[in-house]
Formats: C-alpha cells, sequence, structure tokens
C-alpha cells in the first residue's frame, strides 16, 4: 500500500508541475481545488459500487487511506472541478480541460504501476510468458487454482503513455480548443472497454457493468465534442455519413442476424423469414432507384415513398403472418413491432416527412437486445442520437422530424410489450 500511495504521489507530483508549466495560470490553490473534487469523485464512486459493504460496516465510507478509489468517479469529479474553476476564472472550459487531460494519462500510467505491488487489477488467467503470478490469498475465488494472469495494469499503463504520447502530438501540432478533452475521452475509453474483457474485478450498478456504461457515455462525449469543435466540413460530413449510412445498416444487418440466430425456429423458416424480412426488401430499394421511380437509396423525398413501402410492407406483413402461425414468441413481438411501427410511419409519410432512418436504427436496437437479452447490448442505445445529428447535419430530416421517427419507434415498442404480456 505504501508503494503504491507513493507512486501515485509521484505521479501527481509530476503533473502538477508539468501542467504549471504548460499553463501559468492555474495556481497551486486552484489545483488543489481540482484535486479535492478528483479525490471526492473517485471516492463516491467507490462508495456507490460497495453500498452494501457500507451498510454492513465492512466498509468505511471516508476510509480513503485503506484503499477504495474509482477513476472514472475521479474523472467526473476533475470534470466539474474544471467547469467550476473556468467559470471562476473565466476561462475557456476547454482550453483549461485541454491542459489538464493532457497530463491525466502520464499520470494515471505511473499510478497504475502500483496496483502491481498491491497485487490488484490483475486480468484473466494466461499461459503467455508475460503473466504475472498472483499469490493464493490475492486471487479472486472463481479462479483460485490458477496461478498467473494477464497484467491489465501494465496493459493500461502502456496504453496511458501512447494516449499521452498522442495528445502531446495533437496539442502542438493543432491549435484547437477541445481537441485534447475529446481525443482524451475517445482514447481512454477504447482502452477501458479493451481492458474490460480481461478484467475481472468489475463493478455493477442495477446489473450493468459501471466502467462499461461510462466508457460508452465518456466514448460519445469524446466523438460529440470533436465533431463539435473541428472546423474540417469535409471531417464532418465523413462522419455524419459513416453514421447516417454504415451504421445504420450494420445495425440493420446485426438485427436480422439476431433475429434468426434466437428464433429457435426451424432453418427453412429462418431462411424464409431472412428473404422477405432484409433481401427482398433491398432489391427492391434497388430496383425502385435504377428505374427512376425513386431518386435516391435513402428515398428522402416523401413522395416517392408510398410505392416501394406498400412493395417492402407486404413482404413484412408476409412476415408477420408466418410468425403468428409459428408459435415463436420471440418472431411473433418482433414482426408485430416491425410491422406496427413500419405501416404506422407510413401513415405519417403520406402527409409528413418522418424519418424512417430512426426508426430503423431503433428498431434494429430493439431486435438486437430483444434477441439476445443481454444487459450491456443497452449501450446500443447512445449510437440513436449519432444517427440522428447524422441525418440532421446532412439536411435529410430536420430535428422533429428525426425525434417523432424514434418516439413513434418508443411507442411502438412499448405497446407490442404490453400487448404481449397480456396475450
Amino acid at each position: 500500500m505504501n508503494i503504491y500511495g507513493l507512486l501515485i504521489g509521484v505521479g501527481v507530483v509530476i503533473g502538477i508541475e508539468l501542467i504549471r508549466r504548460y499553463y501559468k495560470g492555474l495556481s497551486y490553490l486552484d489545483i488543489l481545488f481540482l484535486l479535492f473534487f478528483t479525490l471526492i469523485g473517485a471516492r463516491l464512486l467507490f462508495v456507490l459500487h460497495n453500498i452494501e459493504e457500507v451498510r454492513l460496516g465492512l466498509i468505511n465510507p471516508l476510509a480513503i487511506w485503506d484503499g477504495g478509489l474509482a477513476f472514472y468517479g475521479g474523472v467526473i469529479g476533475l470534470l466539474i472541478s474544471l467547469w467550476i474553476v473556468s467559470r471562476y476564472k473565466k476561462i475557456k472550459f476547454f482550453r483549461l480541460s485541454d491542459t489538464v487531460l493532457l497530463f491525466l494519462p502520464l499520470i494515471h500510467a505511473i499510478g497504475r504501476i502500483g496496483n502491481f505491488f498491491n497485487y490488484e487489477l490483475y486480468g484473466k488467467p494466461t499461459s503467455l510468458p508475460w503473466g504475472i503470478s498472483i499469490p493464493q490469498q490475492y486471487r479472486d475465488i472463481e479462479y483460485i487454482n490458477y496461478s498467473h494472469f494477464h497484467p491489465v495494469f501494465f496493459y493500461e499503463s502502456i496504453l496511458n503513455i501512447l494516449n499521452f504520447s498522442l495528445l502531446l502530438y495533437l496539442s502542438k501540432k493543432y491549435k484547437k480548443d477541445g481537441l485534447v478533452t475529446a481525443i482524451y475521452l475517445i482514447a481512454y475509453s477504447i482502452t477501458r472497454l479493451l481492458m474490460n474483457t480481461l478484467r475481472i474485478d468489475k463493478e455493477y450498478f442495477l446489473n450493468f457493468e459501471t466502467s462499461d456504461i461510462l466508457s460508452v457515455i465518456f466514448l460519445l462525449s469524446g466523438i460529440l465534442i470533436l465533431i463539435a469543435t473541428m472546423n474540417n466540413k469535409k471531417f464532418k460530413e465523413k462522419i455524419a455519413r459513416i453514421f447516417s449510412k454504415e451504421v445504420t445498416i450494420c445495425l440493420i444487418l446485426v438485427s436480422v442476424l439476431s433475429v434468426l440466430l434466437n428464433s429457435k425456429a426451424s432453418l427453412p423458416l429462418n431462411i424464409f423469414l431472412g428473404f422477405f424480412t432484409f433481401l427482398i426488401p433491398i432489391l427492391a430499394i434497388i430496383l425502385f432507384k435504377t428505374l427512376g421511380i425513386t431518386s435516391d437509396y435513402n428515398v428522402t423525398k416523401r413522395e416517392e415513398r408510398p410505392k416501394l413501402f406498400l412493395v417492402i410492407g407486404l413482404c413484412f406483413l408476409t412476415c408477420l403472418i408466418t410468425s403468428l402461425t409459428s408459435s415463436h414468441q420471440l418472431l411473433m413481438v418482433i414482426y408485430s413491432t416491425l410491422n406496427i411501427s413500419f405501416f404506422l410511419g407510413l401513415l405519417i409519410t403520406l402527409f409528413w416527412k418522418i424519418s424512417f432512418h430512426m426508426i430503423w436504427s431503433t428498431l434494429s436496437i430493439f431486435f438486437i437486445i430483444f434477441s439476445w437479452n443481454i444487459p450491456s447490448l443497452y449501450l446500443l442505445i447512445f449510437l440513436l442520437p449519432l444517427i440522428g445529428w447524422s441525418r440532421v447535419y446532412q439536411k435529410k430530416h430536420t430535428t422533429p422530424q428525426v425525434l417523432v421517427g424514434f418516439l413513434t419507434t418508443v411507442i411502438c415498442i412499448l405497446f407490442v410489450l404490453t400487448l404481449m404480456k397480456f396475450w
């Protein structure tokens, strides 16, 4: 514990001096204020993770010296305190956050080495030559018979150093407020998501792995900040196109595969449903565009939609009738939701343009979650704001059209789930 604390202290001192040299507008009192909020945030999230132990008196919420800090809680506390300092000193928030977050990976990398001396933050068992030996008394009960484990703390330390190097390079090459903050949030979120595949010391809140949820939130926040701060129009257009096209298509394809893999229906039935759910609608879209009935594959012109959508609707209706006769509950829920959402959207589009991109995306995410029933898949919901933004940015839809597309689908989903509950 002493070496661990010493390394954290060394990292903090080095970080403070580098921050002070890089931005002289911060006093030692300001930095002390930032450290205080960071510590409070890190401890508070740890306490929330272990609230039952706190209630039983096994953990003293104030005894930080006994260990127990959650990194993401510290980052949240740091960001809040940075906002307070920026308001008080009338400094641009991103100018301040860029300075502090530039050196945070370096501080983090030094502190992570301390985990080695505490026999913590090791990963799953491994036979790789760099696996570390963990004494039996420090092993997780599930892996008590294993001796060597992934040195996750070391992996994360290396990745943090790489992150610091990248941020330092970008800060010198591009003088753009918010860029370092955005890249830090994106890079560390990806690092943490990767490390979580190896970590065994996971924390849960309401059956969700907390760091996975926070990683996705920070990742999306970083992407949004990056989009907002970049003046490069081509860059924004590329990001918008990816979420509008590639991401949406991938979601649709994955949702179809998820339903078919989990339906427990016969192979011929799955082939039949896949044909009418995905293949025929795609061929119809291509054919209508080739014949000039529609002007683009997205069918953005409202007046061009009815004929194509009636063909697609007949395919979906065929699947619904088939699913109802098959008595497979998963298929019944999926195709009931698909048909009600689609035909309600078609009805609305006869009078007002609605975003079918949001209908398809929302339905796809629901189908994936409902098919697999894995809590972490709820994180896919965070893709919806980015898909909605892409449609608005490309001027394919207005914000109300995007919101109505999303809300219409959610209402249909809730209606079908409620109906099936009393079926």
